[in-house]
């Protein structure tokens, strides 16, 4: 089943749900398909299984990485570039779309996409408005009207419900943001864990020689775009301190993003040019995951770091910076380290102490899969997101405003356990 451009009429595939059947739309102002790209897409590829019709609105750079996903679970897509809401002549596209398709909920992902998407909605009598918080917004930090959140709280008048990816941002939108606590449900990031296993001795001896490493050789992997939040600067300042005891180490570093020069100049200032190697973006993860010996996340900021779900699903000890999310995951002690953040001597320290302990690191490891089984799985999170969607459609279904709005019977709808 192929996807179709909302640029035209949208013509259902052979066997697509019913057309009564609701109808999400996901709404992103991300470019990117990393960590909010993805957390949208692992609900999308979902959708229709859960008897849901699967929408999704978001710039092309998005949907061309995405392409292969939305062609095969027939993810309905427009490519819209809106990054303010005073974008009048997105705003009207996105008013079409919402009334021609009739779309019965509105999923927006961060603060930016809900002050684009929710007011245009609500007028377009959208039957429920959601947004999912994936973290604290460093930009806005010392802004005075934008770090204020007063935006924020006139748009979450206008929103049905808000999904924190984690405990630490629900604690942030309610004491931050002042978003009323019943508005907040948490339902922590999940993936698919299938793709993910602990690597045994023979797959991490091939991944080293398809990266060209040496067998003996320490390895320190970091999976993240270069941007001023994810703390590669602290990283390197980390391992200037460790490489005169450890001068077979090796960093690799994932990812591509602003500052990926200015970090390469870091690593030539600190004569680390060998023992930092630059990967660019890559979609074989599990290949990086099997040859590391540790998974590294310096963050400055997190939601909840799916990085670090996928190191644990891999069997691979993570070290972190206590931010958001992050000690959700990374259990200090159990399964990793956890240090304060912006601490460069503390981050060195702990990736010393598992660099001198493979042992310790491998209980990390076995501790970490287990963890993630347990509280990490995306069906799980499929499976409490799309109750609260069977939810909040039941409760507009009995508001006069939206009556008019769902013809189908929300009482047949596939509902789910929603605890913990």
């Amino acid at each position: 089943m192929a996807s179709t451009n909302l640029g035209s009429k949208i013509v259902w595939p052979e066997g697509a749900p019913p057309e009564h059947s609701p109808r999400v739309l996901h709404f992103l102002c991300t470019p990117l398909r990393a960590g909010v790209g993805e957390h949208a897409l692992s609900l999308l590829v979902a959708l229709r299984h859960h008897g849901f019709v699967p929408y999704i609105i978001a710039p092309d750079p998005l949907l061309a990485a995405a392409k292969a996903e939305l062609d095969e679970f027939a993810i309905k897509s427009v490519a819209m570039d809106m990054s303010s809401p005073l974008d009048w002549r997105e705003i009207m596209r996105l008013s079409s779309v919402l009334r021609r398709e009739r779309i019965d909920i509105v999923h927006c992902h961060m603060a930016i996409a809900s002050a684009c998407a929710s007011p245009i909605a609500r007028l377009s009598r959208v039957p429920v408005l959601i947004e999912t918080a994936h973290g604290r917004e460093i930009w806005r930090e010392g802004k005075r009207l934008r770090g204020s959140f007063w935006v924020d709280r006139q748009v979450g008048r206008l929103t049905d419900r808000f999904i924190a990816v984690s405990e630490a941002v629900a604690r942030h939108l309610i004491e931050n943001k002042r978003i009323p606590i019943h508005k907040i449900t948490v339902i922590r990031n999940g993936r698919d864990l299938s793709q993910y296993q602990p690597a045994n001795c023979a797959q991490a001896r091939e991944a080293r020689v398809e990266l060209l490493l040496e067998q003996d050789a320490p390895v320190i992997l970091m999976l993240a775009r270069f941007s001023i939040e994810k703390g590669h600067r602290l990283l390197i300042e980390s391992v200037r301190q460790l490489i005169s005891r450890w001068p077979q180490l090796i960093v690799l570093l994932a990812g591509d993003g602003p500052l990926e020069n200015e970090i390469k100049a870091q690593c030539a200032r600190f004569g680390l040019a060998n023992n930092v190697r630059f990967l660019g973006y890559r979609s074989d993860t599990q290949k990086l995951l099997a040859a590391a010996d540790i998974v590294v996340l310096p963050s400055r900021i997190e939601g909840l770091p799916l990085v670090a779900v996928e190191a644990l699903a891999s069997g691979r000890a993570v070290v972190g910076t206590a931010v958001g999310g992050t000690p959700e995951v990374v259990i200090n002690g159990d399964t990793g380290l956890v240090v304060p953040p912006e601490d460069p001597i503390r981050f060195g320290e702990a990736l010393e102490s598992l660099l001198c302990d493979p042992e310790r690191r491998k209980r990390m490891g076995t501790r970490g899969r287990k963890l993630v089984e347990e509280r990490f799985d995306v069906r799980s999170q499929v499976e409490r997101t799309t109750a609260l969607y069977s939810e909040l459609l039941g409760a507009a279904r009995t508001s006069l405003r939206h009556v008019s709005r769902l013809p189908y019977d929300h009482e047949s709808l596939r509902t789910v356990d929603g605890g913990k």
